[in-house]
């Protein structure tokens, strides 16, 4: 299996997806547009995130939005609303065969041209935005610092940029754009220590109704397809191997051994890492093939594949991170020396 090849399947199975940011702050836009009252005391940043991340649980609305990722552009539609105190997202790709999703209730289906359609369980939010929608700001204070960029406009919107700034060099930074009337997001930057944007959600339409589109609540009474249950092979094993370092607010949520298709006959040592914004993938697996140097890092915009191989061990970091911090990862992974396995 050729690198690229790997890099898509290690991504697949951790499940994990360019406007220039000093041209992205306009200044044209007429000030009286964002005006407040005398009452109203204009938000801090902090505030106008956590707006953002309420606005986009409770309300219903609909987002048509482009991904830019290495030169290439996606567009894509998001459909979300609440069903009787429960979130409903439906998600298409608007280019090429067809792939849609609907998320509800625990279950996720996933319908793709040519292929039978499949449910799989999971509460995790996976669709644009959801990431920072779910994550406790007041938690990364810790390693985030929050300013407002200024305003400007997303989608004929008027909108305000505010930057997570990383504290440390083992995360990247953000620049989050919030409409200032329903306090949806409207683009995601993430950029790296050099002020590169590595990748970027954008919405060009977005459309907030008082009501839950009727068709998505349909969505909902019809029978979706059978949920899959994943067989999973030794995975009340836990892992013979630990990591003795982590970056500041990542814990480790998983650590355990299974087969992977790619790798049928040896078990793979798997850890997860999570910070609550973006997860890491660790695998460690016996080494097949020697490395080329050059292999070693694989790019696909924010998203890092770094191998390193020790000995007969050859050890994988997936995740959306920078390569300072797999490099120091792969380092930390060691054998556990009170594993009774």
């Amino acid at each position: 299996m050729n690198r690229a090849s790997l890099f898509n399947v290690l991504v697949a199975i951790s499940l994990l997806l360019f406007i220039p940011l000093a041209t992205a702050i306009e200044s044209t836009v007429e000030e009286s547009e964002f005006s407040l009252t005398d009452e109203q005391v204009e938000p801090t940043a902090i505030e106008y995130l956590q707006l953002m991340q309420q606005a986009y649980r409770s309300k219903n609305f609909e987002l048509l939005y482009l991904s830019s990722l290495q030169q290439q552009i996606e567009p894509m539609q998001l459909i979300h609303g609440v069903v009787d105190g429960q979130e409903v997202s439906y998600f298409r790709y608007l280019n090429g065969a067809i792939r849609e999703s609907l998320q509800f209730a625990g279950e996720i289906s996933y319908f793709e041209q040519g292929s039978p359609a499949y449910t799989l369980k999971s509460r995790h939010n996976r669709h644009v935005f959801a990431n920072i929608a779910n994550f406790d700001y007041q938690a990364g204070l810790d390693n985030y610092d929050y300013i407002i960029l200024g305003k400007g406009r997303i989608a004929g919107k008027p909108s305000i940029a505010i930057r997570m700034i990383s504290k440390d060099e083992y995360r990247y930074s953000y620049v989050i754009w919030c409409d200032l009337h329903s306090f949806l997001p409207l683009r995601l930057d993430t950029i790296n220590h050099s002020n590169v944007v590595l990748e970027q959600f954008m919405v060009v339409s977005v459309n907030v109704s008082d009501t839950i589109n009727p068709w998505l609540v349909k969505l909902t009474e019809t029978k979706r397809p059978q949920a899959v249950h994943i067989r999973q092979q030794n995975t009340d094993k836990s892992s013979p191997w630990k990591t003795n370092w982590l970056p500041s607010g990542f814990s480790e949520v998983k650590n355990d051994q299974h087969k992977l298709a790619m790798n049928e006959n040896d078990p793979v040592s798997y850890i997860l890492l999570d910070d609550g914004l973006v997860n890491v993938s660790i695998y460690i697996s016996p080494k097949k093939l020697p490395l080329d140097e050059k292999q070693k890092i694989v790019r696909h915009g924010a998203t890092l594949l770094y191998t390193e191989q020790r000995g007969n061990t050859e050890i994988n970091v997936v995740g959306e991170i920078p390569v300072v911090t797999a490099q120091r990862l792969v380092k930390s992974v060691v054998l556990d020396q009170n594993d009774d396995n």
